[in-house]
């Protein structure tokens, strides 16, 4: 009797395997199909920045426009209207223009967003909320946007400051030379200008750093060389000049120097430190001799041929080439070289996180490097 069930159940399993393995199959294709619909709707929403795919394509941005950076977003400005981007999507946010009409400049930081023409001055945050707008008495050459603050220049050379309420802070009169260039750091209301004496046996180089609203806080001056940039980091200005890189403290008398006579100032990155990429000078703008400054510490380094455009990042300097894309590790690593879907045209902004805005196939891209 045992054996006659045993086996009459043998025989049931046999009889129905087919139908089970049929099903089995069934629910793992089911299940995959499902699976691999949820990865595809996820990838979708996310819209991958990375540079294999080549990025996030900008939807009506137009590679001809200029670009700013600021908190969370990115600025398109084509002369009249401003349109700012989520700086992790690409999804247009706001636009706005003053009167619609063109013939507008565009000065950008984190926080705010200038537009000036002739005498007229409007201020946005980066929300795309007016923050004030004004009429001035002198036609404005010049605006440099702050934390909280924009400093306007007019055509004698004075430098008027006036906080995100529209409210005056300081007016500055240019008394020495011919001022050069000004501009506001972007981690503080700190103001430096730069001016060029041309007076005496050999013209000087003058840098003032301004607190608005009181005393110069310092100044530096030099007839050896020609300064043409003052960056920022913590409580240090770093001003790049033709012959070095000289350091100063904004809180005590320490200074120090780097030699970078025929090097020139490709771009920074300011991390826990800052580091300043150049590149020699008589190489012009595909250089392969790269020199990048940390801390007073130097390192050379080389990129490959024919990179139209280059990028101080966290870790490498990034160099497009056509459609290869090469990092080169500030350590002195091996050169990693990366393939894109298209070109590169430019580097058209640089945002925070490690992404940038490039041009090519006649668009612009969101791409996160590597």
């Amino acid at each position: 009797m045992r054996e006659t069930r045993a086996s009459s159940a043998k025989f049931n399993i046999q009889l129905h395997m087919p139908r089970i393995v049929r099903f089995v199959v069934i629910v793992l294709a089911v299940a995959l199909l499902l699976g691999g619909v949820l990865l595809a709707v996820r990838g979708c929403s996310r819209r991958a920045s990375t540079v294999g795919d080549g990025g996030i394509a900008i939807s009506g941005a137009n590679p001809a426009a200029e670009y700013y950076a600021m908190q969370g977003v990115f600025v398109a400005f084509d002369g009249s209207y401003a349109r700012a981007y989520d700086a992790k999507r690409g999804e247009l946010l706001w636009e706005r223009s003053p009167d619609g009409s063109q013939g507008y400049q565009c000065a950008a930081s984190d926080a705010l967003l200038a537009l000036y023409k002739a005498n007229s001055l409007y201020v946005y945050d980066a929300s795309g909320n007016v923050s004030f707008s004004t009429t001035t008495e002198q036609t404005i050459t010049g605006v440099a946007a702050g934390v909280s603050r924009v400093a306007i220049r007019y055509q004698d050379d004075s430098i008027q400051i006036i906080d995100s309420t529209g409210k005056p802070v300081e007016s500055i009169a240019n008394t020495e030379g011919q001022v050069m260039d000004f501009g506001l750091y972007s981690g503080s209301d700190l103001m430096w200008v730069l001016r060029l004496d041309p007076d005496g046996i050999q013209p000087k180089s003058i840098l003032d750093i301004h607190q608005p609203g009181k005393l110069l806080i310092a100044g530096y001056s030099t007839t050896e060389q020609l300064y043409y940039q003052p960056l920022m980091s913590g409580n240090s200005i770093y001003i790049v000049g033709t012959r070095t890189i000289d350091v100063r403290s904004t809180v005590d008398t320490s200074e120090s120097s780097v030699l970078v006579y025929g090097w020139t100032l490709r771009d920074s990155y300011a991390g826990e430190t800052l580091s300043i990429l150049l590149t020699l000078t008589q190489q012009g703008g595909g250089a392969t001799a790269l020199r990048v400054v940390t801390d007073g510490k130097v390192s050379d380094l080389r990129m490959h041929a024919g990179c139209t455009d280059l990028v101080l990042g966290k870790e490498a300097v990034y160099g497009f080439a056509g459609q290869t894309l090469y990092a080169v590790p500030l350590s002195g690593g091996r050169t990693v070289s990366y393939s894109m879907p298209y070109a590169v045209e430019s580097v058209l902004c640089k945002l925070s996180g490690g992404k940038v805005l490039l041009s090519g196939e006649g668009g612009v891209h969101l791409v996160t490097l590597p």
